[in-house]
């Protein structure tokens, strides 16, 4: 039996096309934490100052990237459990504001945003205690 190219292209027509799953790129840790948290602070406000949920939408994937790659990173053991936890508050939150982007609601994802800055504040302070809260503490 014969079939025409135009019944065989129509037969193909009919089978669905798959879309692959985008495949997350493999997380390394960083090498360089001070420099990661600098293009940290620079996507941060890039997010900050984004005008439209795609640009944002962009900036919360970079950060969440940068994020994990820090989170792979293995602190010194005294510091190791307080950053992981810092680290993982902030994809939290993170999340956050990419349900909200997802839902096309940039005002309310730049709110949802403002957390992570203060988590930042919170947690560089535990990083980097004053001589003073040192010879204190709290």
């Amino acid at each position: 039996m014969k079939l025409s190219c135009a019944v065989l292209l129509g037969a193909l027509s009919l089978v669905p096309a798959y879309a692959e799953e985008p495949v997350a790129a493999p997380v390394t840790a960083t090498d360089d934490v001070e420099a990661t948290m600098k293009q940290m602070s620079f996507t941060f406000k890039q997010a900050e100052q984004a005008q439209t949920v795609a640009a944002m939408q962009a900036s919360v994937a970079s950060l969440q990237q940068l994020v994990t790659s820090v989170q792979a990173h293995q602190f010194p053991t005294e510091k190791q459990v307080m950053f992981q936890r810092g680290l993982t508050e902030v994809q939290a939150q993170l999340s956050q504001v990419e349900q909200s982007l997802a839902q096309g609601d940039l005002a309310k994802a730049k709110e949802q945003l403002a957390p992570v800055l203060d988590l930042k504040k919170q947690y560089h302070k535990e990083r980097s205690p004053s001589i003073w809260r040192m010879i204190f503490g709290d």
